[in-house]
């Protein structure tokens, strides 16, 4: 038991300096997405504001082209993620759960609501910019569409303002 309790002790104190909140006039990210999907070009942004070192919150969008003959439809996706970072040298993992709106265009139109998840990974070329490359999923839970909508990697480039 107090085997338990020192290592208890121990993570807390490792983890207290990870949990730090960012100083006043929070820094933000905006990141641009570009990719080719079955559809034909898909883009994206988001824009980020850190909460601590370790986490950001923000806002996303996503567009994906149309391809009738592939079986792509248009998408218009729009909603609010939070993100966990953690820092390894250059790199910046995160993963970004959320949850947004889908206006989904293939032979008729619908507008649906679920859940997304993101991950990836930046590499910093300097402290304001960093390019990489993420894993976008888009959930439906409601409409004629559900499940999975969209599960697509995209190149990024982050601006830190």
């Amino acid at each position: 038991m107090k085997l338990f309790a020192a290592l208890l002790a121990t993570v807390t104190l490792a983890t207290q300096s990870l949990a730090v909140p960012a100083p006043a006039g929070t820094p933000k990210q905006v990141v641009i997405h570009a990719g080719i999907d079955e559809g034909g070009l898909a883009l994206g942004g988001d824009f980020l504001v850190n909460d601590t070192a370790t986490e950001s919150y923000g806002g996303y969008v996503r567009l994906y082209s149309k391809d009738e003959d592939k079986g792509a439809p248009a998408i218009f996706a729009l909603g609010a993620s939070a993100r966990g970072h953690v820092k390894a040298g250059i790199f910046d993992y995160f993963l970004a759960p959320g949850f947004g709106l889908i206006h989904h265009n293939l032979f008729d139109t619908e507008l649906l609501f679920g859940p997304t998840l993101s991950y990836g990974l930046t590499a910093d070329i300097d402290p304001y910019i960093g390019l990489g490359i993420e894993n976008t999923k888009l959930y439906s839970w409601m409409g004629e569409y559900k499940g999975l909508i969209k599960d697509t990697f995209l190149a990024h480039v982050r601006f830190r303002l």
